[in-house]
């Protein structure tokens, strides 16, 4: 990449702080600032373990933050739309309609409180903020899945349109600024078995549909747009949801706003898509698992696309040692991804410029 050291790796892995659960979900508001959230770990959780984890120098140092009440929620979503303002989303583990939890900081972080969750919310898997003032959440109460929105910050919820019957959604939402709402999941086929689908809403929430993608899809897992039209969603090969199991990667292009899918060129150089994003135009990165040997062995995987997603590259690594499962690109300089106890920066390369038609660079010419 430009001005990186030849043999230094793009991808910078370490473990997160000492007592970390697993983590799954990671914000970035700017290019210092992030906060990763997750659940506790295996059952019975260990003691004192942290769910929140944040970094003021872009993934450096990283330390553990607290919800207030001692209480340690099952977090599967985060977003940061200013460097003191996060909502974390989850549940706190019970089996019940109104298990759903709302924890927010406005303060970078120093406190985190918990505040209303929308009636009736088993859980909420995944949560975007534009602003403090537009939130918009996915919401299951048990029956039936569908999309919520805040306008004060948490405080309270409206209820909006139901995601499509049978789609089951992951744990990524993706909103664009004056165009679709997307989110990659599946649609059950048999037991332990689905599709690969996407649900999209053209009118934020309001109301939800299952858009076109080839038949015989694996399983998606996460979508991003670079813009108004053209996005990408991801996953694997496989249509089992009921077992890990080792498969290539699934990538998908739409070209009118998440609406009508068709399969891209080529294999993705990650197993089992987790997260995707698109900093720009040109620049993509992906992060999954990449399997190794027989019986397959997984360690994180990180790719980058500088064409919009049409193509990408492995990046080089050193400790990504489990599977990486969010991340979040708040620059085109670099990205920050989680996964389980592992925490990773991404340095992006640069794409090359490209030479504005009848303009010459030489003797005489500035």
């Amino acid at each position: 990449m430009l001005g990186e050291p030849k043999g230094t790796p793009l991808v910078v892995g370490q473990p997160a702080p000492s007592g970390t659960g697993e983590l799954g979900a990671v914000s970035c508001p700017s290019a210092k600032r992030c906060w990763a959230v997750g659940v506790a770990g295996p059952n019975p959780p260990a003691a004192g373990a942290s769910v929140i984890v944040a970094t003021t120098d872009g993934g450096i140092g990283w330390k553990a933050q607290e919800v207030a009440g001692g209480s340690t929620p099952q977090l599967s979503g985060v977003s940061c739309p200013t460097p003191t303002d996060c909502m974390a989303v989850g549940s706190n583990g019970a089996s019940l309609p109104g298990s759903g939890v709302v924890v927010t900081t406005l303060d970078a972080g120093t406190t985190w409180s918990p505040t209303t969750a929308p009636t009736n919310a088993l859980t909420l898997t995944t949560v975007e903020c534009a602003t403090t003032s537009d939130c918009t959440a996915i919401v299951s109460d048990g029956t039936s899945t569908w999309s919520a929105h805040s306008s004060d910050f948490g405080q309270s919820w409206q209820q909006e349109g139901d995601l499509p019957s049978l789609f089951l959604a992951g744990d990524d939402l993706s909103c664009t600024a004056g165009g679709s709402c997307i989110v990659a999941g599946y649609v059950p086929t048999s037991n332990g078995h689905g599709e690969g689908a996407v649900a999209v809403s053209a009118d934020s929430g309001q109301t939800w549909s299952l858009a076109t993608v080839p038949p015989g899809v694996g399983v998606l897992q996460s979508a991003a747009c670079l813009s108004t039209s053209t996005c990408i969603a991801a996953g694997t090969t496989t249509t089992t949801v009921s077992d890990v199991v080792p498969a290539k990667g699934e990538l998908l292009r739409s070209s009118d706003g998440g609406h009508t899918w068709v399969a891209a060129a080529g294999t993705p150089p990650v197993d089992d898509v987790y997260g995707v994003a698109c900093p720009s135009a040109r620049q993509c990165a992906m992060v999954g698992t990449k399997w190794v040997g027989f019986p397959a062995v997984g360690t994180g995987a990180v790719a980058q696309s500088l064409d919009g997603g049409l193509s990408f590259r492995t990046s080089s690594s050193a400790y990504v040692p489990i599977s990486l499962t969010a991340l979040s690109c708040p620059s085109t300089a670099g990205c920050v991804a989680v996964g389980g106890n592992t925490v990773a920066r991404l340095t992006l390369i640069a794409p090359k410029r490209v030479p504005t038609p009848g303009r010459t660079h030489g003797p005489g010419h500035p």
